[in-house]
């Protein structure tokens, strides 16, 4: 069983903001524990595409940038993916920061270097192994910012997602990761975007789950297993932030989950943001429950977890 860390918006005062409950939180999990001088981390966030409108605040990632370089005395790498689909005609090479910038992201306002994470082309990375000699996979290629620094710190603003859920720590610390052209092997020909209610099969949309989380464990050899995960249950949209539209949030904010096991970690995010509101589960057409079962199977963490509870 793993323990999750969970701080909630209760209380809130002058002296209990948004940021001294992050603060608590980053000490109570040990989001730096394990970080070392002079170590390089990498900050895995998600970035809002233009037209989506509940993206993070910047300032909810500064709290734990400043804490990572207070213990690394180094400046940390804050990253995010190229979008696979170009709707505006700017997510691509430098107009990547621009588009992001825009949307108030900068290494003024996030606390480190801000860049994207497969390099301007959004291919640059190296290639890992995929665990056992079953992974379909074989191995992946996990983009230049992740697979070159010495640890991992993946911060996830949880929203649902249309092929696998939930967007939070396993989406976000695997697929995520990688590449533009390895994330577009993961998903052989499925399009993460869909818009008009028609959705594909079952066997494909498990057969993307598979080889999503096979990925999780190509970026975990990357950074040597030097990784820890942070859910933000705020803001639950029904798109995820890599689509150019918004529609309302899902659930009331929640607050802020953090563990080292990703798969205990989304198990108990779903379990916080279906207890608001049952209708999710439909909502999504996934069988997260079973997805959080097959990651534990497979050997990515726990599905068995247990909640401590801050203000």
């Amino acid at each position: 069983m793993s323990e999750v860390v969970w701080v909630d918006t209760r209380q809130m005062s002058f002296e209990n903001s948004i940021r001294h409950k992050l603060l608590r939180l980053s000490e109570a999990a040990g989001i730096i524990e394990d970080l070392l001088e002079s170590m390089q981390v990498a900050v895995k966030i998600n970035t809002a595409e233009e037209g989506y409108e509940y993206g993070l605040r910047p300032n909810f990632i500064q709290v734990f940038t400043e804490v990572m370089e207070e213990k690394t005395l180094k400046c940390p790498l804050i990253c995010d993916g190229q979008r696979l689909v170009d709707y505006w005609r700017k997510a691509r090479g430098n107009t990547f920061l621009k588009t992001a910038g825009a949307r108030g992201y900068s290494k003024e306002t996030l606390g480190g270097l801000f860049l994207l994470n497969g390099g301007f082309s959004g291919d640059e990375g190296d290639l890992y192994p995929c665990g056992s000699t079953e992974s379909e996979l074989g191995g992946v290629e996990v983009g230049a910012a992740v697979c070159r620094a010495d640890a991992l710190r993946v911060l996830s603003h949880v929203t649902l997602h249309p092929l696998f859920g939930i967007n939070g720590a396993l989406l976000n610390s695997g697929f995520e990761c990688l590449s533009g052209r390895a994330r577009t092997r993961v998903l052989q020909g499925l399009s993460p975007y869909i818009f008009n209610g028609s959705r594909p099969g079952r066997d494909q949309v498990n057969g993307f789950q598979r080889r999503a989380l096979e990925s999780c464990f190509g970026v975990r050899t990357a950074v040597e297993e030097r990784i820890f995960y942070v859910n933000y249950l705020w803001d639950v949209t029904p798109q995820p932030e890599y689509y150019p539209f918004s529609e309302g949030p899902v659930a009331e904010n929640i607050g802020f989950l953090a563990s080292n096991d990703p798969v205990a970690l989304d198990g108990a995010t779903w379990a916080l943001i279906t207890k608001q509101n049952p209708a999710i589960e439909e909502m999504v057409g996934v069988d997260v429950p079973g997805l959080i079962r097959t990651a534990a199977d497979m050997g990515l963490g726990s599905a068995e977890w247990s909640i401590r509870q801050i203000s």
